[in-house]
């Protein structure tokens, strides 16, 4: 009988726990993700004084796309609109496949209706030259702060950029783009 006894409470000390656990741990979510194919049909990044720049070709024997500098030597391409809730814990990912020495790529949001001094954008990721086929994460969160999530009331819809940069003929290898909502365990 101590033995049923022991191995009651046991079982129910466990469950406990179990149901405890599921309900407080908050999971990584994937808001939107864009893959290589997705970001080909991007079109070149509208600027503040409405010049567009730069192209996306996608590589169907790769699975990547190739976002160019445009003629200008500088730009990229652009997302369609997205919505970011940052009430919530944000966050975005890119998959760089290649990009040359010589050049870096950077990604920026850009709101839909900026307010003055955001026109050109917020960096995502400044300009960088990782690459080789590897993930690189963003904390929105943290990287807009809280001035600027307050200002947009947590809510702003606007364009993703991806930009190649360092040269005329700059260009990055990009493989999907990603928007995350919740935390980090």
């Amino acid at each position: 009988m101590k033995k049923i006894l022991t191995l009651a409470v046991v079982m129910l000390a466990m469950l406990t726990l179990v149901a405890c656990g599921q309900g407080t741990q908050d999971t990584l979510k994937v808001v939107e993700k864009f893959s290589a194919k997705d970001i080909g049909t991007w079109t070149g990044s509208v600027t503040s004084d409405e010049s567009a720049f730069g192209t996306a070709t996608y590589n169907a024997e790769g699975d990547f796309t190739v976002v160019k500098v445009g003629a200008e030597s500088w730009g990229g391409v652009e997302s369609p609109t997205v919505k970011l809730d940052l009430t919530k814990q944000t966050y975005v990912a890119i998959r760089i496949k290649e990009v040359n020495d010589a050049f870096k790529w950077t990604v920026k949001f850009v709101p839909d209706n900026p307010l003055e001094g955001h026109e050109w954008g917020l960096y995502v990721f400044e300009d960088n030259g990782m690459k080789w086929n590897k993930f690189v994460m963003a904390d929105i969160n943290a990287q807009f702060g809280q001035d600027i999530i307050d200002a947009y009331n947590g809510k702003i819809e606007g364009k993703f950029w991806i930009w190649a940069v360092g040269a005329a003929d700059a260009q990055v290898e990009v493989l999907s783009f990603t928007i995350f909502q919740g935390e980090l365990s």
